[in-house]
């Protein structure tokens, strides 16, 4: 029994990581450039905070850009999931609205927040966003699966 397990142990240390790894790979291309996101209110609950931000600026894909962040807290009140709503308006005569869910971590006083988010244009984006309270200013990053 022990040389099977000796054995079995040398095949799959010995084994090239390219024969072991998956080589599923997933690569995201930036949607647009970095933007910048003001914060316009902020409810904090026992159970759940929920922000209000809108784009510090007309942002190149998606125009004029509103949304609402519902976090829910883990047990240490240092991070959690939550829920997102969003509407974007590229011109006047067009609206995209968005809904996704994600995870998000305190890193000091910065909220870190990523996100998976399903248009209604059909496009899928994942994001990153990174909140600071302080100055009730946020980044947006936006990716597209390529």
């Amino acid at each position: 029994m022990i040389k099977k397990i000796l054995m079995m142990s040398v095949l799959i240390l010995g084994l090239p990581g390219q024969l072991i790894a998956d080589h599923h790979a997933l690569t995201l291309e930036a949607r647009q450039p970095q933007s910048n996101l003001n914060l316009i209110s902020v409810e904090i609950g026992s159970e759940m905070t929920t922000i209000v931000a809108e784009a510090a600026q007309t942002l190149e894909i998606y125009g004029r850009v509103y949304m609402t962040f519902k976090l829910s807290y883990n047990s240490t009140n240092t991070g959690g999931t939550y829920t997102f709503e969003g509407r974007a308006y590229p011109d006047q005569d067009t609206a995209i609205s968005g809904s996704g869910a994600g995870i998000w971590r305190r890193d000091g006083t910065m909220l870190v927040l990523d996100q998976l988010v399903a248009v209604s244009n059909g496009t899928v984006n994942l994001d990153r966003i990174v909140m600071n309270p302080f100055t009730r200013t946020a980044t947006i990053d936006v990716y597209i699966k390529e």
